[in-house]
């Protein structure tokens, strides 16, 4: 990554230098699956906020599945303009996480943190701050890259934001995964939470 990767031209110019395109490998589809199924099985298909969408991948992998409403956002305005997506049920935004607001009356089913929360300085706080976003009943899906060093930064925001989401007064936690690619030598660890109103 390179180290101006925190900014939005950062990230335009790994997007067109094609640094981002191994996530169309079959070995990254494992991760898209699970989710999807989470968000087909839990009937929170209606209207989905994908958070740091890039090139709209899970929107490629949902929209076969039923999607009836895509926002995608991402801080890289390059990235979105790679994305296929329908404009009919799509809609991309360039927008930072940290300070991302919905159009006025906008709310979603599902929420997805797919691959981002490594860019916040507290992630538990983060999520929260998405709660007030969703629908009764949506569902908020997690997903974050696990290195193989349990004391890695990576690893010690992952910790703490799984203690967050264990918090049972705040969170009902749906499913649990440690996803293991043999294939790429990777761990995702992933989980999809639902707050307690």
């Amino acid at each position: 990554m390179s180290k101006n990767a925190t900014t939005a031209e950062g990230w335009d110019e790994e997007y067109e230098a094609g640094r981002w395109a191994f996530l169309r490998s079959l070995p990254e589809s494992g991760r898209y699956g699970i989710i999807g199924m989470w968000l087909s099985l839990t009937g929170t298909m209606e209207n989905v906020l994908d958070i740091g969408c890039g090139e709209g991948l899970l929107y490629e992998r949902l929209q076969p599945m039923g999607i009836k409403r895509y926002v995608g956002m991402d801080l890289s305005p390059a990235s979105l303009k790679i994305a296929n997506v329908d404009p009919a049920i799509a809609s991309l935004r360039a927008a930072d996480m940290h300070t991302f607001e919905p159009e006025p009356g906008e709310a979603f089913s599902a929420i997805v943190f797919n691959e981002v929360l490594h860019f916040a300085d507290d992630p538990a706080a983060l999520v929260s701050r998405y709660v007030p976003f969703l629908k009764e009943n949506g569902v908020i899906a997690l997903s974050m890259y696990s290195p193989k060093r349990p004391e890695s930064g990576a690893n010690k925001l992952i910790n703490s934001l799984w203690q967050a989401t264990d918090d049972e007064s705040k969170w009902e936690v749906l499913d649990d995964y440690r996803l293991v690619s043999d294939k790429k030598g990777v761990t995702w660890r992933m989980r999809l939470v639902k707050p307690v109103k």
